[in-house]
């Protein structure tokens, strides 16, 4: 009976260990999901930047080739069109590019 007790204890010591370390376990995937949600989060913020930046190049090749102005100076007008509306620079990009596409093809 003796060694029994004494085994029962062996297993219940060894139990604590083995909790404690799940808990540790825990807390790093706890720890982990947190770095993959914000990683999503950082690539889904770079991906709708490049596709902004798209965006926004469409629109100052349009401005570059109806004014015959340089990329800063397009990128200049954007950044006025965007303050003086009070709306973001890219939506004016936006609207910019699409109203070009609307537009027919120029016969020479």
């Amino acid at each position: 009976m003796g060694e029994e007790r004494e085994r029962i204890d062996e297993l219940e010591a060894e139990a604590v260990v083995h909790l404690a370390r799940i808990e540790v376990l825990e807390g790093d995937v706890v720890i982990r999901d947190a770095k993959i949600a914000d990683l999503a989060k950082e690539v889904d913020g770079l991906v709708k930047s490049k596709e902004h930046a798209a965006v926004i190049e469409q629109a100052k090749g349009v401005i570059m080739h109806s004014t015959q102005c340089g990329p800063d100076a397009a990128f200049a007008v954007l950044v006025a069109a965007s303050q003086r509306e009070n709306v973001k620079l890219f939506l004016v990009a936006q609207r910019i590019a699409a109203a070009q596409d609307r537009q027919p093809p120029k016969s020479n």
